[in-house]
């Protein structure tokens, strides 16, 4: 669980600043914050994809969380938010009683984290009152970076496996 650790204060350097970049994109337009969730979705499945043990996404969100309240302007609801992240990303593990590591339960572990983080998008940029396809769109931009960004997780942890960095 070190390494799930280590993973995620590593995924702190993408996520500070990344926090700083869905600010100012949320300026130019909500479409551009649900394209970011990719990146924050990427940062919390490496740890279950390279670790594979319960908890490994619970654990690396909670120290991305930490330093991301010290480092960012949302301060400790940071480790709360990535908490959350880190739970819906475990849930079709948790389901299954951790029993079984499919590509299909890392899709709906994509799918749940785009649903929820997707959809907050137009609220998080100041859309009051955001329009059913506004949402759904938000949906559908974050799912598709979600999965593009799954897909390159599963790169990265096979790089990191044949280099033994996880032993």
């Amino acid at each position: 669980m070190l390494v799930a650790a280590a993973i995620g204060v590593a995924g702190s350097l993408v996520v500070v600043p990344l926090t700083y970049l869905q600010v100012f994109a949320g300026i130019a337009h909500v479409y551009l914050v649900a394209a970011t969730l990719g990146l924050w979705f990427l940062q919390c499945v490496v740890p279950l994809i390279v670790v594979r043990k319960p908890g490994a996404s619970l654990i690396a969100c909670l120290a991305m969380g930490v330093v991301s309240a010290a480092t960012t302007p949302f301060g400790v609801a940071a480790i709360g938010a990535l908490i959350m992240e880190g739970l819906l990303i475990e849930l079709p593990f948790m389901v299954t009683l951790y029993r079984r590591w499919t590509r299909p339960q890392f899709v709906a572990s994509a799918m749940l984290f785009s649903a929820m983080m997707g959809t907050m998008a137009p609220r998080a940029v100041g859309v009051n009152s955001p329009t059913t396809p506004m949402t759904l769109i938000s949906f559908g931009v974050a799912l598709a970076s979600s999965l593009v960004f799954l897909v390159l997780g599963f790169a990265v942890a096979k790089g990191l496996r044949s280099r033994e960095v996880t032993r």
